[in-house]
C-alpha cells in the first residue's frame, strides 16, 4: 500500500511562526527608521547653532522642532506598542513550540520503548519455531490467523519505526523554530529599549534647546526693553533740559528788561489792566518784588511791605517760587502739570498778581501759613477759596481777589 505523505500540523506552527519572525524584525526596522531619522536630522541642524539670541522667528522654528520630535516620540510609542504586542505573540508562538517538541518527546519515549521490546523479543526468541509451527498446522484456519498475526506485526513494527523518525524531525525542526524565535524575540527587544533610548534623549535634547532660546531670548527682549527706556528717558531729559534753556532765556530777557519804579499809582482795573492780555505783559509795566519775581506796580508795593512784616516774625523774607508767569511759562506748567494749572492764557499768575510761596507757607497749618492767614489781608493778600479744595493749593496766594482760575 503506497504511503501518503502528510503534514505535521506543528509543522504549519512553525512555518508561521517563521513569518512571524521576519515581520517583527521588520516593523521593528521601519520604526526605528522613521521615528530616529528626523530626530537625528533636527538634532544636526541645530548642533551649530551660535550662542546668540534668537530671533522671533528662530524661537518659533525652535518650538516646531520640539512639538516635531515630541510628535514623534508619540507615533513611536504607539509603534512600539504594536511591536511589544507582535513580541508578546511571538514568544507565546514560541512557547507553544517548545511544548509541542516536549509532548512529541514523550511520544518518541514511547514508541523507542516499543522498540525496545520488540529488539529484546527478536534478541531472547531468534529462531522463528512457534510462527513456522502456526503457519504448519493442519488447520487451515490457525495457519490463515498465524499468516495475519506475522503480517500485522511486521507491519506494525514497520509503522512504529516510520513514525519515530518523523517524529524525531519535526521535534528537531520545533526545537530549532523555538530558538529562533527566542532570538528574534532578543533582536526586537534591543532594538525596542534602543528606540525607546533614543527617543527620549532626542525629546530630552529638544526641550533643554527650546528652553536655553527662550532663556535668551527673553534676557533679549528684557535688554531690548531696557535700552528703549533710556533713549526715551534721554529723550524726555534732552526735551526738559532744551525747554528748561528756552524758559531760562526767556527769563534773562524778560530781567534784562527796565524795571519800572515800584510806587503805587493807584487806579488799576479788578480785572485786565494796561491793555495787555493775560501773560503778554511788558516787564516795564512791572514792579519785582522781595525773593525774587515780578508783580503788578500794587501788588508789588503790598507784597513788599508784607514780606518785611514776615521778617520781622521769621528772621527772613518771604520765600517765592513763582510770580508773574508769561504765557509761554503758562503753557509749559499747564503740560506737565495739568490738574493743577490754569488753562494758559486764564491764570492770574498772567496778570501779575498771583504768587506761589514756599518755605514753610507751602504747608497748610504750619506756623508761616498760620501767619499768612493771620496778617495777609492787611496788604491786601488773600488765600482765595477755590485754593482750599480744588484744588489743594496753600501755597497760592493773590493780590484782593481776581474771577480767573488762578492755578498753582
Amino acid at each position: 500500500m503506497p504511503r501518503r505523505r502528510t503534514t505535521h500540523p506543528l509543522r504549519r506552527v512553525s512555518r508561521r511562526q517563521r513569518r512571524g519572525v521576519a515581520q517583527i524584525a521588520a516593523i521593528a526596522a521601519a520604526a526605528l527608521a522613521v521615528t530616529l531619522s528626523p530626530v537625528v536630522s533636527a538634532g544636526q541642524a541645530h548642533a551649530a547653532a551660535a550662542p546668540v539670541p534668537p530671533t522671533e522667528q528662530q524661537l518659533a522654528a525652535l518650538k516646531a522642532d520640539a512639538a516635531a520630535v515630541q510628535a514623534q516620540l508619540s507615533a513611536g510609542a504607539k509603534k512600539l506598542d504594536t511591536a511589544r504586542a507582535k513580541l508578546s505573540q511571538l514568544q507565546s508562538k514560541a512557547a507553544a513550540a517548545t511544548s509541542a517538541a516536549d509532548k512529541l518527546d514523550a511520544q518518541l519515549g514511547v514508541l523507542r520503548a516499543q522498540i525496545s521490546q520488540f529488539a529484546g523479543d527478536m534478541y531472547e526468541q531468534p529462531t522463528p519455531d512457534t510462527i513456522s509451527r502456526m503457519l504448519s498446522d493442519p488447520d487451515i484456519n490457525r495457519s490463515v490467523q498465524a499468516a495475519q498475526l506475522l503480517k500485522y506485526a511486521s507491519g506494525n513494527r514497520t509503522r512504529v519505526l516510520r513514525q519515530v523518525a518523523v517524529d524525531g524531525q519535526q521535534a528537531k525542526v520545533l526545537r530549532a523554530t523555538a530558538a529562533q524565535n527566542v532570538s528574534a524575540a532578543a533582536v526586537v527587544q534591543k532594538s525596542v529599549s534602543q528606540q525607546v533610548r533614543a527617543l527620549q534623549a532626542a525629546s530630552a535634547k529638544a526641550a533643554a534647546r527650546l528652553q536655553a532660546a527662550q532663556i535668551a531670548y527673553q534676557k533679549e527682549q528684557a535688554r531690548l526693553a531696557a535700552e528703549r527706556a533710556a533713549k526715551a528717558k534721554a529723550a524726555r531729559d534732552e526735551a526738559a533740559r532744551a525747554a528748561a534753556a528756552r524758559r531760562a532765556a526767556a527769563l534773562a530777557t524778560d530781567q534784562a528788561t527796565p524795571v519800572a519804579e515800584c510806587h503805587n499809582p493807584g487806579g488799576y482795573p479788578a480785572g485786565p489792566w494796561g491793555g495787555y492780555s493775560d501773560g503778554l505783559i511788558p516787564g516795564a509795566e512791572l514792579c519785582a518784588i522781595i525773593g525774587g519775581g515780578r508783580l503788578r506796580p500794587d501788588a508789588a508795593v503790598a507784597f513788599n511791605k508784607m514780606s518785611q512784616a514776615y521778617a520781622q516774625a521769621f528772621g527772613q523774607p518771604i520765600c517765592v517760587t513763582d510770580s508773574y508767569r508769561s504765557y509761554s511759562s503758562q503753557v509749559a506748567v499747564f503740560r506737565k502739570r495739568p490738574a493743577f494749572a490754569a488753562v494758559p492764557g486764564t491764570s492770574n499768575h498772567g496778570w501779575g498778581l498771583a504768587v506761589d510761596l514756599g518755605c514753610g507757607i507751602q504747608n497748610y497749618g504750619s506756623p508761616q501759613y498760620r501767619w499768612m492767614t493771620a496778617h495777609a489781608g492787611q496788604f491786601g493778600w488773600v488765600h482765595p477759596a477755590w485754593a482750599l479744595h480744588n484744588p489743594f493749593e496753600p501755597w497760592h496766594w493773590e493780590f484782593g481777589h481776581l474771577g480767573g482760575s488762578g492755578g498753582t
